[in-house]
């Protein structure tokens, strides 16, 4: 593996079971999966996660239009985008391996289309702050 920057991300696409519906999958996820998690991601040192929420009609939306200038791009179709920002790759190994992280995950198999799931890992470099100053770029 090349060498990554000092915090890499790790993500997860998630698509829920369609006897549920967008609402309470989001639901089930923030308040009854994070409280269960966070104390493992906390105690094998994952530095940040994130929910990117993708609801169907935003989506569905942004299709109607994008997709007439783009018309050969795919659109997410997902429910939710999970972003971990972790110091290296054996974090997620201890978390997985953490004996509290199955009962973190127990309801996944009734909420969570597994079959679907989407996994990268990587790294972000930002171009362009919130501030408005352009960073990064060659000089």
């Amino acid at each position: 593996m090349a060498e990554a920057p000092a915090h890499m991300k790790y993500t997860v696409t998630h698509y829920r079971k369609q006897q549920h519906t967008h609402e309470a999958f989001i639901k089930y996820i923030v308040e009854d999966h994070l409280p269960l998690a966070m104390p493992v991601l906390k105690r094998h040192g994952i530095l940040g996660y994130s929910l990117f929420v993708t609801p169907a009609p935003l989506n569905d939306a942004l299709k109607q239009e994008i997709g007439k200038v783009r018309p050969s791009w795919d659109f997410a179709d997902f429910d939710c985008f999970i972003e971990y920002t972790i110091p290296n790759v054996q974090a997620i190994r201890n978390v997985l391996s953490d004996p509290e992280w199955p009962v973190a995950v127990k309801d996944q198999e009734d909420w969570v289309d597994t079959t679907k799931a989407l996994v990268s890992l990587g790294y972000c470099t930002p171009y362009l702050l919130e501030t408005g100053e352009v960073v990064n770029l060659p000089k």
